[in-house]
């Protein structure tokens, strides 16, 4: 058997193992079924192109999750470049994203729906913090090594994004700090 054809079995094994946790990932940051699974097919092809560079004393699923939330957040830059370019060519107003923010039956939430719409609001640098840390729970310097970031940052985003959150969430959302939000949302 070929160094290829090693490589080909272990990612295929990768993806068999691993494509749900990867969707799941790419889903909540783009928000969109199709672009999520774009973004799910992206990330093992860069994982056979990089496989190389894959360290075995570390989870798989987690060098995936680093993967798959660099794809789609550079498909979320992709499409806001191609909304500006779109818009300075004569089109009137932005292009839509398309997609429908879909309930994720698997986690059996009851108000799924409102969390998702709150999620919906905040920034796509923000939504990965919050579902690399609370729905895979990775520490703080795993998500910064993720999204080449430091610590810190990580820290500050998720202060931010819980603030923006808890002020939908509730009802006196209108008492919550106005700077807090506007840094955490779009």
């Amino acid at each position: 058997m070929t160094e290829q054809d090693q490589r080909r079995d272990a990612v295929d094994r990768a993806y068999r193992e691993h494509a749900d946790d990867v969707y799941r990932v790419a889903f909540a940051i783009l928000r969109d079924t199709e672009a999520a699974v774009d973004a799910t097919h992206d990330t093992f092809a860069r994982a056979f192109e990089r496989w190389d560079q894959y360290d075995s004393n570390r989870s798989l699923r987690a060098w995936l999750h680093g993967i798959v939330s660099h794809a789609a957040l550079d498909d979320l830059r992709r499409r806001r470049v191609r909304r500006l370019a779109v818009t300075a060519v004569g089109q009137i107003g932005p292009v839509s994203d398309g997609g429908a923010w879909a309930a994720d039956p698997s986690t059996g939430i009851a108000d799924r729906a409102l969390v998702e719409n709150a999620l919906a609001d905040l920034k796509p640098d923000v939504r990965a913090v919050l579902v690399l840390r609370h729905y895979y729970g990775y520490d703080y310097a795993e998500i910064a090594g993720f999204l080449r970031t430091n610590p810190g940052n990580v820290g500050s985003i998720l202060s931010r994004g819980h603030a923006a959150l808890r002020a939908r969430l509730t009802t006196g959302a209108a008492t919550a700090d106005p700077a807090i939000q506007k840094r955490a949302v779009r």
